[in-house]
């Protein structure tokens, strides 16, 4: 993607779309105008919001959030659970009863012994630190780490198979939150 008005390479993260155009941080912070107050009109202090203040309300660009942008936690919440369910699997394979009975379903884990327990503790970290960067807007770099790192989780079972689903469930909602153009 390229800034509509300098051509400069910008990434999806960084693009500010503004009346059809991807603008780059720096064109969109010098050729929008800044908010300003709309002028005051004689209904100014009547709204559903209560009283609003003399001069007027706020203008400028505005953009509308898309229906998956609106419900960033979702995915967030779909990782952090599956962070949950990946780290008590690498746990619960230190359990003997459920380390025989999870290899007769998963004959793989046998050869992985404590190996195991260690990561479905560092699968589940990496996912909350995904989630981290989720939090920071980050959301091209956290699918990226969330996808592959559930995928290697069917190593031990996937977080009771319920964590790699989950988990890339969320990767592809991340993915999908991404505005191509």
């Amino acid at each position: 993607m390229v800034c509509s008005r300098c051509g400069r390479p910008i990434c999806y993260s960084c693009n500010k779309p503004y009346l059809g155009l991807s603008l780059c941080p720096n064109c969109y912070h010098t050729s929008i105008p800044r908010q300003g107050m709309a002028p005051a009109s004689p209904m100014a202090h009547v709204g559903a919001y209560g009283n609003i203040p003399p001069g007027g309300v706020l203008i400028g660009p505005f953009s509308q959030a898309t229906f998956l942008a609106r419900f960033w936690w979702f995915p967030a919440s779909l990782v952090l659970v599956a962070a949950g369910l990946i780290f008590f699997n690498g746990v619960a394979l230190l359990s003997t009863d459920f380390f025989t009975t999870w290899i007769a379903i998963l004959p793989w884990v046998a050869s992985l012994g404590y190996f195991g327990f260690i990561l479905g503790v560092v699968l589940g970290i990496v996912l909350i630190g995904a989630f981290v960067l989720m939090l920071l807007g980050f959301r091209v770099i956290a699918a990226f780490i969330i996808l592959p790192t559930a995928i290697v989780s069917l190593f031990i079972g996937g977080g009771f198979f319920a964590g790699l689903i989950l988990g890339v469930l969320a990767g592809l909602l991340e993915l999908l939150r991404i505005k191509f153009p």
